[in-house]
């Protein structure tokens, strides 16, 4: 009885929610019901100007979004680079100058403006390199003339330093700086004067040897000589080949220019070579000295470098690494670095021993702009620094770890 009332229950409820279903179906839907009329819509002028709406405000929400071009985002670092600039921060003001230039290297004013910062920090054979590219691009540029002109002064090239202020001139005649510039370089007089002083002795030089020794005596002479003076004494019949020789060599007895024609023409041939070949390798070294100054280091540096790496080798071993702070300076350049590290890992690893390998790189390390060195290397230096810590942490019996933690964070190296 109790499941038969409970099903007449159900029953009842389907049926009444069935209506309500058909009286929601018979009512007209909220659309097309009648609504009240919407007004117009009016424009407001301000100052005869219609004010900015959504639509213009959508569309600069775009163009903000939309990514900058490379020529921008130069723009941008150019402008990150004069704040660090004008704070006096080079270091960061090179990093954001060289991005500019790595996004848009067409432009001559990133170029000029590293320059003048790698003047700040006396680098300055990356300063003539930055300008001379930024002269390739805008040859007129004074300021580069200028900058360039400065840094070739700092490096002892005083004629094309005074080529540059020169050339500025001529484009800018009532340019101060310039002018300055042109004043404090020395004379030309005494420079022309040692010029013109020179090649005469050198001309004197080369001709006496290689005129004497090779007119007086020749290959056929030296041969047939000694083997006809050799018979002589053995027979009385040498005599009168004795007399032949005489109107032509003038001595008298035969012994004495037998001596002096084998011994002199054998004796005589090397000392023309050796003053020929004095560039050469072997005899250079008798000859290297160690700079006292920057300047010596410099003008030995790229004589001995034109004459190639095994002189330059040479040249690098006089010099003590416990005097690179007071020689260098803050003027080491980064290529005159990169080939001091390929000495050590090419030469020093192979020929000398551990204890030589760690003074090279502590003396670098106590240069002045090391940092900035290190920092510009290109990735196969970073990976010669790297092969010789791998090196030196192998020979733990010389060099203690201990010492070498303090080079690991000059170098940026992890241990």
């Amino acid at each position: 009885m109790a499941n038969e009332a409970l099903w007449k229950d159900l029953l009842n409820w389907q049926t009444d929610i069935h209506k309500k279903d058909e009286a929601l179906l018979r009512r007209k839907p909220v659309h097309d019901q009648a609504l009240p009329p919407v007004r117009k819509s009016t424009e407001i002028l301000v100052d005869n100007v219609k004010p900015a709406g959504i639509d213009k405000l959508s569309n600069t929400s775009k163009t903000s979004t939309t990514p900058q071009s490379r020529a921008g985002k130069a723009e941008a670092e150019k402008a990150k680079g004069n704040e660090y600039f004008g704070k006096k921060d080079y270091k960061n003001a090179i990093l954001h100058y060289g991005k500019a230039i790595d996004l848009d290297p067409t432009v001559p004013v990133y170029f000029v403006n590293r320059a003048m910062a790698y003047l700040k920090t006396n680098s300055f054979l990356e300063a003539e390199k930055d300008c001379s590219r930024g002269l390739q691009l805008q040859p007129k540029n004074v300021k580069a003339l200028w900058r360039r002109g400065i840094a070739l002064r700092e490096l002892g090239r005083m004629n094309e330093a005074r080529k540059d202020f020169e050339t500025g001139l001529t484009i800018e005649p009532s340019n101060k700086s310039l002018l300055d510039e042109l004043n404090k370089l020395p004379a030309v007089k005494p420079v022309e004067k040692l010029k013109s002083r020179k090649p005469e002795p050198v001309e004197q030089k080369r001709r006496l040897p290689i005129n004497v020794i090779d007119g007086a005596y020749t290959k056929s002479k030296m041969v047939e000589q000694p083997t006809s003076l050799k018979k002589e004494p053995a027979s009385p019949t040498s005599t009168p080949n004795v007399k032949k020789a005489d109107p032509s060599n003038k001595p008298t007895l035969t012994p004495e220019p037998v001596q002096k024609v084998d011994a002199p023409a054998k004796k005589a041939v090397t000392p023309p070579v050796q003053t020929t070949t004095s560039t050469k390798p072997p005899s250079v070294p008798l000859k290297f000295t160690c700079p006292r100054t920057n300047f010596e280091f410099e003008r030995d540096w790229k004589t001995y470098k034109g004459r190639g790496d095994d002189v330059l080798y040479q040249y690098f071993q006089v010099i003590p690494p416990r005097d690179y702070p007071a020689i260098f300076k803050s003027s080491l350049e980064s290529d005159q670095f990169e080939k001091m590290l390929d000495f050590v890992d090419a030469r020093y690893t192979k020929e000398k021993t551990p204890t030589d390998v760690y003074n090279v790189l502590w003396g670098l390390s106590r240069v002045p702009r090391i940092d900035m060195l290190i920092m510009f290397l290109d990735k196969k230096h970073q990976q010669v620094i790297q092969r010789l810590f791998d090196l030196l942490k192998s020979w733990p019996d010389e060099i203690p770890q201990e010492v070498l933690a303090k080079l690991f964070k000059i170098y940026g190296i992890q241990h």
